[in-house]
Parts: structure tokens; C-alpha cells; sequence
């Protein structure tokens, strides 16, 4: 029986084991424009959030998974972050920020329309009144959705802080009704044994993000393609929204 990655931070850390290329320094151009209180939603072990308190930033971390937020306390080894178990849909902080982040596809985790209403309105209430919102997903690849959903493709060798390395691969089935990708990824370890984790990401296309933002009270101000600010382009792999609240 598969079980949830997000009940796995050891397996998530394997494969997640800290920022994506340049994507710190993104973030922290970001805050250099706009301030420092920073605010992450779907933080999960810390991946962004520790570097970015260490960096100097006052930092918030937002995750659902109580698995998720002690891994990254630990990891954390004191750095001033208050971690907060709450829901992004629906949090309530006595705080407002100048950035709040949506890092590396967490946004496709709110599975319909309504969820992604109820996010973008709670964050609306937490932005200060020149903050930002910096949306990061990857742009829909048509070759890996129509996929054979009973073939399994090698994703390569992982190696975590303190486990053994594994080779994960994957499947997939996309239901294009919902717009869902319900994604099975099979780790398998040196000693034999192996774990089926399962998770599910709703795809955003390009123009349905920036309509979904503009719907729900936001001006778009600006899209890249990567970490790099390169201007979003067809074959580009990642959106890169900044946004702010109309």
C-alpha cells in the first residue's frame, strides 16, 4: 500500500535536499526589493526556509504535515523560525509580510478552484501593502501527462543526510477532467527492500495561472522562466509569478 511523501521527510529530503539552482538567490532578490519578513506556505522540511533565516531574513514557515515541521525543526538547529502547523488555505497569523512564497510547485497541491481562492484570499490578508506574492510551478509538460500510466521511468539515484542511497522511478496517470496527475514514485534501496510513496499535483497552464490570479484580486507583474528572471517562454519548465494585490 502506498503511502503519503509527505509522511516520508526522510524519502522527501532525498530527493529534495535543499534550494534548486539559483533559486536562493531568486528568493532573496526578491526580499531585497520589497523587505524582510518572509513567509513560506507548504515549507515541508525546511529545504528554502533554513537558508533563507541563515541568510538573514525574518522567516515564517506554514506546513500541513506534523511529520514535515519536526524534520525540519531538527534540521533547523536553532535558527530563528517560527514554524507554524496550519493549513494554506486557511492560516491566521497575527503578522503581515512583505514576501510570501509558494515555492516548488506546492501550489499544485490545491486540487480545485476553491482551494486556490481560499489560498490566494488568506494571503491577501497577510501581505503588507507593498509585499509581494512569488508563485513558483513547473509549466505542464505534455509528453510526461500522456505517459503509459502502467510503464515505470527511471528518475535516478538519491542519496539522503542520514539514510542510504536509493533509486526512485515513477508512474503516473493523468486525468484530464480534473486536471490531475496522480504520481506513484517507487524508491528502492540497496538492501533490496522498496517503498511505493504516492502524491497527486493538479497541473496549472500558463495562461489559466495568470487568470486565476487576476480573478482573485491580484496584478501580475511580472513571469519568468527560471531562477535566472529570463522571461517566461513556451519551452520554459518553470512559471515564475510575482504578483502583488491589485
Amino acid at each position: 500500500m502506498p503511502v503519503s511523501l509527505y509522511a516520508r521527510p526522510d524519502l522527501y529530503d532525498a530527493v529534495h535536499a535543499g534550494p534548486a539552482k539559483g533559486e536562493l538567490a531568486f528568493v532573496l532578490r526578491q526580499a531585497e526589493r520589497v523587505g524582510r519578513r518572509v513567509l513560506e506556505l507548504a515549507c515541508g522540511t525546511g529545504r528554502l526556509t533554513i537558508p533563507l533565516a541563515r541568510a538573514g531574513l525574518q522567516v515564517t514557515g506554514i506546513d500541513l504535515s506534523p511529520a514535515m515541521l519536526s524534520r525540519a525543526v531538527e534540521r533547523a538547529q536553532g535558527a530563528p523560525i517560527d514554524w507554524v502547523a496550519a493549513d494554506m488555505r486557511s492560516f491566521s497569523l497575527a503578522a503581515e509580510f512583505d514576501l510570501v512564497l509558494i515555492p516548488i510547485n506546492s501550489l499544485c497541491h490545491l486540487e480545485t478552484n476553491a482551494d486556490v481562492r481560499a489560498c490566494l484570499a488568506t494571503v491577501h490578508r497577510h501581505l503588507a501593502p507593498t509585499g509581494r506574492l512569488v508563485i513558483d510551478v513547473f509549466n505542464p509538460s505534455l509528453e510526461i501527462l500522456a505517459r503509459d500510466s502502467g510503464r515505470w521511468y527511471d528518475l535516478g539515484t538519491f542519496s539522503s543526510e542520514d539514510g542510504p542511497t536509493v533509486r526512485l522511478s515513477e508512474r503516473n496517470r493523468y486525468d484530464r477532467a480534473t486536471q490531475l496527475n496522480a504520481i506513484l514514485w517507487k524508491f528502492e534501496f540497496e538492501s533490496g527492500a522498496a517503498i511505493d510513496v504516492s502524491l497527486r499535483m493538479r497541473q496549472f497552464f500558463p495562461q489559466e495561472l495568470d487568470t486565476l490570479l487576476e480573478a482573485n484580486g491580484y496584478e501580475v507583474l511580472a513571469k519568468y522562466g527560471g531562477y535566472g528572471e529570463k522571461p517566461f517562454h513556451s519551452d520554459a519548465r518553470q512559471q515564475l509569478v510575482i504578483a502583488r494585490p491589485a
